[in-house]
């Protein structure tokens, strides 16, 4: 099984923060201090295996079985900055849509076909339905969390549309069968 962070960060959503199976990318390196209202210094550490911006990614076509992406929510301009900006980045406000557009084309190119595609979105600048426009495929299933349930986690599931739809639809009827003893 290969997994893949794609922006990983400082790998809060992890609790195997090492796990052999997981590439943990992210386009930065380092220490990034800021400080806190209450005026104390605080570090940020982001330590991935591979520094490559998502866009980017140097993998091959059809190469992971999932896909986490966590991409930056927050969006403004050139020079804003801040804690969260620290640890998790930010889109430009002029490029945001066209950012994501390609970075989700690129991480579904080297997702294998039937790979499984996990977003996480924040709906603190834009709603979670424009950003469902940018990708091949509608999601699977998902759920809110966090305050205010602005926290949006989307499963997608990578496949061919011509050769996969029929097969589904048999393997559909095959189950039916099985549950209601062929009647």
């Amino acid at each position: 099984m290969k997994i893949l962070d794609a922006t990983c960060g400082f790998k809060g959503i992890w609790f195997q923060k090492n796990h052999p199976f997981v590439t943990f990318m992210d386009k930065r390196n380092g220490k990034y201090y800021f400080i806190t209202p209450s005026g104390k210094k605080k570090c940020t550490k982001v330590n991935p295996d591979i520094v490559s911006e998502w866009k980017d990614a140097p993998f091959p076509d059809n190469y992971f079985d999932m896909v986490i992406f966590d991409p930056p929510h927050i969006i403004r301009g050139e020079k804003t900055t801040g804690k969260l900006i620290l640890d998790y980045g930010k889109l430009n406000c002029k490029t945001w849509e066209q950012e994501l557009k390609v970075g989700i084309k690129k991480l579904f190119k080297i997702l294998k076909p039937e790979g499984t595609f996990i977003l996480k979105w924040n709906e603190c600048n834009k709603p979670i339905n424009k950003i469902i426009k940018l990708f091949p495929y509608q999601p699977l299933f998902g759920t809110r969390t966090g305050l205010n349930n602005k926290n949006i986690w989307l499963v997608f599931l990578k496949y061919d549309v011509n050769d996969k739809l029929d097969n589904w639809e048999i393997e559909r009827n095959r189950k039916q069968e099985l549950f209601t003893g062929g009647y």
